[in-house]
């Protein structure tokens, strides 16, 4: 199967929340996400020179799968089901990239620098949320059906 390397930028929507953010996302969602099927590897980046707009984080998730669609359908269900366990953190916007000239300057964010959240409890996702990502799962289902037909 083919190596897909899905590629995700975000942002802590409270800055007030910055550090709880950076310890959910390393040590509670991307251990989640591991569980996908294909799973190989995740890594985190902060962007070292942001310009106004661009995207402060971009993870980069690499997964062997039959498709693109298949791995992001994946990792989007997984994200879904954290939700639904209260384990998915209520403050992250996923965002494009941003319109720096340079491509962005990112450094690999240092998981030991990090403590581990004690708890989890963060509320389900509003309806809003939900309803996109399980719209988008069925359309990324699709996509992978029709092309493991070809």
């Amino acid at each position: 199967m083919p190596r897909i390397l899905q590629v995700l930028f975000s942002r802590c929507s409270d800055p007030a929340r910055e550090v709880e953010f950076n310890r959910w996302y390393t040590h509670t969602h991307l251990p989640d996400l591991s569980a996908a099927p294909g799973f190989i590897s995740a890594r985190r980046f902060g962007n070292a020179l942001p310009g106004p707009g661009d995207a402060p984080y971009m993870a980069i998730y690499e997964v062997e799968a039959r498709n693109a669609a298949c791995a992001l359908r994946d990792l989007t269900q997984l994200a879904l089901e954290a939700f639904e366990a209260g384990r998915h953190i209520d403050c992250i916007e996923g965002i494009s990239a941003g319109t720096s000239s340079t491509g962005g300057q990112w450094q690999e964010i240092d998981p030991s620098t990090l403590d581990p959240l004690s708890k989890h409890g963060y509320p389900p996702a509003p309806e809003a949320i939900r309803t996109l990502m399980l719209e988008s799962i069925e359309k990324l289902t699709h996509i992978a059906e029709s092309d493991s037909k070809k």
